[in-house]
């Protein structure tokens, strides 16, 4: 390949293309509108409530070991101002309790219908900011 050829874009990228639009080799950067873009993509396409367990302990949720139940996504424009660094927020259920964590921290189930969806936010979200 030379210089003046262009890379196709895989799969993953055009799905994310689709989300936020955009063209070229670049996908859009993490900021607030495109956080709300992909809230609004991720709240119509996720079948809520979910399964699925913390990925690894964030602040005051250490257990990655019980299951949880993700009830919603909080919303971004009425309901707080999201952070670049922790993105969407969802509210859940573990071990009887309510919690409030970032959506990238939720591993479901591989086959299930969120995976795809998550894989997608969580690769844009880690490498667009």
């Amino acid at each position: 390949m030379t210089n003046k050829q262009e890379r196709k874009p895989d799969r993953q990228t055009e799905r994310l293309w689709a989300v936020l639009g955009g063209t070229g080799l670049r996908l859009p950067r993490v900021g607030l509108e495109t956080l709300r873009q992909f809230h609004g993509y991720l709240a119509e396409h996720l079948s809520m409530p979910f399964e699925g367990r913390l990925s690894a302990p964030i602040g005051p949720h250490q257990d990655t070991r019980s299951p949880l139940r993700v009830i919603r996504l909080l919303d971004p424009v009425r309901g707080y101002v999201p952070e670049e660094m922790y993105g969407l927020i969802c509210k859940a259920e573990q071990n009887g309790k309510r919690i409030e964590l970032p959506l990238d921290r939720i591993d479901v189930e591989r086959g299930s219908t969120q995976e795809q969806l998550l894989e997608d936010y969580r690769y844009w979200l880690r490498n667009c900011q």
